[in-house]
């Protein structure tokens, strides 16, 4: 792609007038597969279990898939930024393609979970190359847009993910889960073969290679750090350990990513202005809201003791809340500064926190309490939106791919960390009002379906409690956003917004 972005003809002024259409269909399309999966593939769980046995290794079906698609949305920044975005999505697709297949056909657990390792490979090349994308394909005013519509992808899939879900595991079984997901992978790859961005011959472009060991220290911080987590409960000693060797790893990358030509993750893109007040106040928002919105099912089957099909669907609240917040964001932001925006999402949280964690504590009405959660995605619509668009407007197109990895690399441990830390507090109340984790975590693991008096009252009051610490993690947040805000006289502006100031 030669042509500058920034030049917009008469009917070039929305991601789907003839410039933008294939590259948003690839786009939205490759985004959809990625947030099916995620969705299907927990509800797929029990039927998996049925059919495959192997009880205690299927949480690895899911941890598999998270653990490499977190690499390889780091390692995608700079493959993106050494082949461009064109080539990079070419082998994301057939290799998203082939690894689908494998898991369609796998005849065992073992080879399942082999399997969603290197599908995870491809789910994380796949969001990297979406987020670039947006950077890169479309100029800064339609930005905002395009993501308000990935948006829009991911809500629709959480209102009818679970029932298109039940139907393809009554119709063919789990494997269906994935067989789908093969022809509107070739759609995307299709659409996007050819009119995604190629490499810009105009400017010089990195030469790609790989950074093994700052991969390996990366995969080995990661890991024991999230074991760590999940060990604070019940072994508190292995934890401790965990996390010295994380502490020694880390630093190990640190020294490593100064004296590397080219690191896996370049310290600039983490630590540099306006980057890191970007990732933090993202980051912090996202572990906030998916702290607590992750055990919400448990804490509506458990202690408000609703039915598993109606608790599952209190997620689609926030996802709700984000997509409208998404949209809602890509009309400010014609108006308003991103890190204006950013600020109103992070400033809404913590009341929505507290009011939450308040419905918890006093019992309120369910629907409140999903009303509330429903502005708990507000929130994050805000700040997301807001961020991505601020960040690649901060971004030369030469770093694209590498700044946006890291966004969502910190974006992703940001949601994991925050779901085991949810869970270990949550595990610590159980455990210190009855003495027995086990009950929740068999229904964590969808092989009970009820618990008795007792654990249900600690299974409410753990749930509280995680909306304290959420609280905390919330206005750390603000507090970002507020800096973030003070320094926005420090930012540069795209031409084609400059009517904002």
């Amino acid at each position: 792609m030669t042509d500058s972005p920034n030049k917009l003809g008469n009917n070039d002024q929305s991601i789907w007038g003839k410039r933008y259409f294939s590259i948003t269909i690839a786009n939205l399309t490759v985004v959809g597969v990625a947030a099916f999966d995620g969705l299907a593939i927990i509800a797929a769980l029990p039927n998996i279990t049925e059919d495959l046995g192997n009880v205690s290794l299927t949480p690895w079906v899911l941890t598999s898939f998270l653990a490499t698609s977190a690499l390889a949305a780091i390692v995608a920044g700079p493959i993106i930024d050494a082949v461009g975005v064109r080539k990079t999505f070419q082998i994301t697709g057939i290799w998203f393609l082939v690894t689908s297949a494998a898991a369609a056909v796998s005849p065992t657990l073992p080879l399942l979970i082999v399997s969603r390792a290197f599908q995870g490979i491809g789910g994380g090349l796949v969001i990297a190359v979406a987020l670039a994308a947006v950077g890169i394909a479309y100029p800064p005013t339609l930005r905002p847009k395009a993501f308000a519509a990935n948006s829009m992808v991911w809500g629709a899939l959480g209102l009818g993910g679970p029932a298109l879900t039940a139907v393809l595991l009554g119709f063919g079984g789990w494997r269906f889960i994935f067989v789908v997901q093969l022809p509107i992978t070739a759609i995307a790859l299709y659409m996007g073969w050819n009119t995604l961005p190629d490499k810009d011959e105009k400017r010089p472009l990195r030469n790609l290679a790989f950074d093994y060991k700052g991969i390996l220290f990366l995969a080995i911080a990661i890991t024991s750090s999230l074991i760590a987590v999940t060990q604070i409960v019940t072994r508190w000693w292995v934890a401790v350990a965990l996390l010295a060797v994380t502490f020694v790893v880390a630093r190990a990358y640190w020294v490593h990513s100064g004296s590397y030509s080219q690191p896996v993750l370049e310290r600039q893109h983490l630590t540099r202005f306006p980057f890191r007040l970007i990732h933090l106040t993202s980051g912090l928002v996202f572990l906030t809201g998916f702290a607590v919105d992750n055990y919400l099912p448990l804490y509506i089957q458990t202690a408000r003791g609703r039915s598993e099909s109606f608790a599952a669907f209190s997620v689609v609240y926030l996802t709700v809340g984000w997509t409208v917040a998404a949209f809602a964001a890509s009309k400010l932001l014609m108006y308003r500064k991103e890190e204006e925006v950013i600020l109103g999402g992070s400033a809404l949280m913590p009341g929505v926190i507290a009011l939450a964690g308040f419905g918890v504590a006093f019992n309120w009405p369910v629907l409140v309490l999903f009303s509330v959660f429903f502005f708990v995605g507000v929130s994050i619509g805000f700040v997301s939106t807001s961020g991505l668009t601020l960040l690649q407007s901060q971004s030369k197109f030469s770093e694209m791919g590498r700044s946006n990895s890291a966004h969502q690399f910190v974006r992703t441990l940001a949601i994991t960390y925050g779901v085991a830390a949810g869970g270990a507090i949550l595990l610590a109340v159980v455990n210190h009002k009855t003495g027995d984790v086990e009950a929740v975590r068999n229904v964590l693991r969808g092989n009970e379906r009820m618990v008795d008096v007792s654990t249900r009252e600690a299974i409410g009051s753990g749930f509280a409690w995680i909306h304290a610490f959420s609280f905390a993690a919330a206005l750390l947040s603000l507090g970002a956003a507020i800096s973030l805000k003070r320094a926005g006289g420090h930012l540069r502006r795209p031409v084609g917004l400059a009517s904002r100031e």
